[in-house]
Parts: C-alpha cells; structure tokens; sequence
C-alpha cells in the first residue's frame, strides 16, 4: 500500500536557499544628476540668451522707429507729390494719402485740429492744411483752394522737424 503523505514534492532546505541568494548583489543605480546639471545649463543659458535678445530687439526698434517712421514718410511724400503733379492721382486721393502720411509720419494716434506740441510754431497752418484736407476728402466737389507745392513743402517741414526732434529726444 501507498502511504499517504501531505506533500507532492520533497522537502526544501529553505536556508540553504536562503544563504546562496544572500551573496547576489544588486546593480547600482544609474547616476542621474550629470543629466540634471546639464539640462539646467542648458536651460538657464536659453533663458539668459532670450532675455538678452528681447532686450537688444527692444533697444534697437526704440532707437531707430521714430527716426524711421519720418525717414519713410518723407521718402513717401516725394513719391506722392511726383504722382499728383503726373496726374496720375487726383486732390481728393492726394489729401488722403498725405492725412495718413503725416498722422504716420509724426506718430499720432489720429489728426486734428491741434497742433503737435512739437510743431507747436506753425499752429495756424496746421489748422489751415488739415481744413484743406478735410474739406478735399469729404466735399465731393471742393470749391476751396486746390493742392498747391507749398502744401507738400510745409508737410516736409513738419516732418523734417519731427525727425530732429525725435533725435534731440535720444541724444539726450
């Protein structure tokens, strides 16, 4: 007869296990913080590289924009004046554009009636030159004094004098 047992398998030294698996050794960790320092130069050196361009960009469009914006409308206002005197545009567009050329040209939110503080000699005629221009807009038939060369002299007066002001302003 078969005798009976409560085991299937035969008995395991589980100490002798024990002692063998005690002499395995674990890897070691991988050292991460030379990763860590290197992402954190690189990403502090982005940052002060960043910082350094906007401020340059920022120098650089203050220093050269008001100069520019007279600098352009004067070479645009020779453009125009060429075209008006070929005929090529009428008083009414021409009035147009130099209204956009100056309220540009001297960096104004919009054009009215009172004068620039930097043009601030030639009140009257900045008076008289925005009515003229005014009434070739929007009069469809203007009955009032046309478009004269005098008209463009005075804009490139103006805007003469607002490019040396504007350098007055960053030399100081």
């Amino acid at each position: 007869m078969i005798a009976e047992s409560n085991t299937i398998a035969p008995s395991i030294n589980h100490a002798l296990m024990l002692a063998r698996l005690a002499d395995v050794q674990l890897p070691t960790e991988p050292a991460l913080w030379p990763a860590f320092i290197f992402i954190g130069a690189v990403l502090v050196l982005a940052i002060i590289t960043f910082i350094y361009l906007s401020n340059r960009r920022r120098q650089l469009s203050s220093a050269t924009r008001p100069d520019s914006n007279a600098q352009q409308a004067l070479k645009r206002l020779t453009i125009i004046e060429t075209a008006w005197s070929n005929g090529e545009i009428d008083a009414r567009e021409t009035a147009y554009r130099l209204s956009t050329l100056l309220r540009l040209g001297l960096n104004l939110s919009q054009l009215n009636h009172h004068c620039p503080p930097s043009l601030a000699y030639s009140q009257q005629t900045w008076q008289q030159t925005l009515t003229l221009f005014n009434q070739l807009r929007y009069q469809p038939h203007a009955t009032t004094q046309p478009l004269t060369r005098n008209t463009f002299e005075q804009l490139r007066l103006w805007l003469s004098a607002s490019q040396h002001a504007n350098q007055d302003k960053q030399n100081v």
